[in-house]
């Protein structure tokens, strides 16, 4: 089976506060694109699809209509992130076993940190955000906002509390029980090998979908090879068939 994992999509309600930056039709071009081309069997959300922190479900659904109806019409997997954690939608991890009984674990990895992994941290994570959004009017506030959040792949920028090594320690404890792992949450798109009790393990992250990037990752689960996506959306090839129709 050919899988697709996407994560960190963060879809909002296209105002001046959101990190979404996708026209509609274009990241279902993406999508569509990669479904054509590698043969994908299914595609997995992983986590911090839609931005229900700072937005209401309702509000995300009027603001990207033709979006939400090609998820409700498409076989999908949501996982629950932290910033969508509510979406009834969504379950907590997402396992696959394959004809060899080798495993593969997919959930977000916020439990990792202590802001996002427990609900007083995220309390604390959404009050500070509706403290943000209340400021939102001002440049110099959303400037810094954009500097935080912002991973731009030229600059290569990573929040601070992010580039750390416990999510790698955190897969880590992960891969005793599975043969690969896959986290989101980072939007640091990464791949690393390491070996237990003489079997290869993979601890891998699908990057983000943030900002018109478009990162994540083709896996075969049978054979275990991968591939990782890293494309912008000005890099979109417009002979993609679209499946798809509005």
């Amino acid at each position: 089976m050919n899988i697709l994992v996407l994560s960190d999509l963060h879809i909002d309600t296209c105002d001046n506060f959101g990190t979404f930056q996708w026209n509609e039709m274009d990241l279902i071009m993406q999508i569509e694109g990669i479904r054509d081309i590698h043969s994908i069997d299914k595609v997995i959300f992983n986590g911090d699809v839609f931005e229900l922190i700072k937005y209401s479900f309702e509000d995300i659904q009027k603001a990207n209509p033709i979006l939400m109806r090609y998820f409700s019409d498409n076989d999908f997997i949501f996982i629950r992130g932290n910033h969508d954690v509510l979406n009834e939608f969504a379950v907590n991890h997402y396992d696959i076993i394959n004809s060899l009984g080798q495993s593969i674990h997919i959930e977000h990895g916020h439990n990792a940190d202590w802001l996002n992994g427990n609900k007083l941290g995220r309390s604390l994570g959404k009050f500070g955000l509706t403290m943000l959004k209340k400021l939102s009017y001002s440049k110099w506030v959303m400037n810094i906002y954009f500097k935080i959040v912002a991973l731009e792949d030229e600059i290569n920028h990573i929040p601070k509390k992010y580039n750390t090594i416990k999510y790698l320690t955190y897969a880590l404890k992960l891969l005793k029980d599975h043969d690969v792992v896959i986290l989101g949450h980072t939007h640091k798109l990464e791949s690393h090998h390491t070996y237990y009790l003489n079997k290869k393990k993979r601890y891998l992250n699908s990057g983000a979908c943030t900002l018109g990037r478009f990162q994540g990752i083709i896996m075969d689960t049978e054979t275990m090879k991968y591939e990782l996506i890293k494309e912008s959306k000005e890099s979109i090839n417009n002979s993609y068939s679209i499946r798809y129709a509005i």
